[in-house]
């Protein structure tokens, strides 16, 4: 799911927890691995990767580990929304008048 804006709060924990999933399999970690290297449990991983639960301290231990906090940062990002600024500049650039060069005599 590429637009979760139409998603609920479960649905959106539980393609993060799927993501989180797919991303440790990825690195060839099971979930044993896991837990030990962010001090959690193997139940509560298992819970993250089903979207039960899960805290934002949670979330950012496992990010750091599967070296994903970038994508955490950009979530945060302060000012100008680059999506929309983006959609503005390629409008823009379709209804910029073009005109044939003067004629040079």
């Amino acid at each position: 799911m590429d637009n979760w804006m139409f998603l609920t709060e479960k649905e959106i924990l539980e393609e993060i927890g799927k993501r989180l999933k797919e991303i440790r399999l990825q690195h060839n970690l099971t979930q044993k691995e896991m837990s030990e290297d962010v001090g959690l449990s193997v139940s509560t991983i298992s819970l993250i990767e089903q979207g039960k639960s899960m805290t934002l301290e949670t979330l950012i231990r496992i990010l750091v580990r599967l070296n994903r906090i970038k994508d955490l940062e950009s979530v945060f990002r302060v000012g100008e929304d680059l999506e929309l600024k983006l959609k503005f500049e390629k409008a823009k650039l379709k209804t910029e008048r073009k005109r044939a060069c003067k004629k040079r005599s």
